[in-house]
């Protein structure tokens, strides 16, 4: 279970969003005092410690995260922004540059409530070493730990034929379109600027990095929530992103396995028919 602190003006206002996530199996904890602390600049990281997620209230003022944000980033926590809409890129880049990890809507369903919060959490606690997903449980159906540091062509273990498409499911359009390119391309990097040309053809890349980050952390938290351990997207910085060799020839020979059974499936429906 993870705990979640809620900063708000209004704790009365918040109680639906408090509610919303208890029936998602987290802990939370609802507050206007330790809002008031942080603002007042006192040291409140004994009360921090005990969670592993923020949310900033939409009852905070833009001014109001401004003022909070440099005293949260002094803690290891990950940082989520509530607004009554989907932020626009420059909204989105504002919030990235101040430290906000995340951010959710109102119209947010349970399912992508979850993703939101739980995927980028996952992949921080995972990259600083915080969280053992072989113990934790966290949706470890695939570990790919030993597997993603294979060499290419050494190929040792494979994954369920249906892996492919049990993976896509969980993508948005924006990503998946990214994600044939990536297998397209193997080992070559996908550039940012073929990302922003495929994505919005008429936009210049500059206005799209923020963007264009956003998709690729998005990206790398769905892998991880299928309990992928080892790398598996690479930025190669002033290239571009490319799929680590040894996740890409699993990704490849289970692309091969859903061929075999598809043409398996269709094969023993033949078969039937003429029965």
């Amino acid at each position: 279970m993870s705990q979640i602190l809620i900063l708000t003006k209004n704790c009365l206002a918040d109680i639906q969003l408090q509610q919303d996530l208890q029936k998602l199996s987290f802990e939370v904890f609802n507050s206007c005092s330790i809002l008031d602390l942080l603002q007042a600049d006192f040291d409140v990281s004994q009360l921090l410690h005990f969670f592993k997620i923020v949310i900033l209230s939409e009852s905070l003022s833009e001014p109001d995260v401004s003022l909070v944000m440099p005293h949260l980033k002094a803690y290891d926590i990950f940082i989520v922004r509530r607004d009554h809409e989907e932020p626009d890129e420059k909204q989105q880049a504002l919030w990235t540059e101040l430290g906000v990890d995340a951010w959710l809507v109102p119209t947010d369903s349970p399912t992508k409530m979850r993703e939101k919060l739980l995927g980028p959490l996952y992949q921080r606690m995972s990259e600083s070493g915080e969280v053992d997903l072989r113990s934790s449980g966290l949706q470890n159906r695939y570990l790919l730990n030993s597997f993603a540091k294979c060499a290419p062509g050494q190929g040792e273990g494979t994954l369920p034929g249906d892996f492919l498409r049990n993976l896509q499911e969980n993508f948005s359009d924006q990503e998946q379109k990214i994600f044939y390119r990536l297998m397209e391309r193997e080992n070559n990097p996908l550039t940012r600027e073929e990302i922003c040309s495929m994505l919005w053809p008429e936009a210049e890349v500059e206005q799209k990095l923020a963007q264009i980050s956003i998709i690729i952390r998005n990206m790398k938290a769905k892998f991880l929530e299928f309990g992928f351990e080892g790398k598996t997207l690479r930025t190669r910085r002033g290239v571009g992103y490319v799929l680590c060799q040894g996740f890409y020839h699993l990704l490849k020979n289970a692309a091969v396995e859903e061929e075999r059974q598809s043409q398996a499936n269709t094969l023993a429906l033949k078969k039937q028919f003429k029965k």
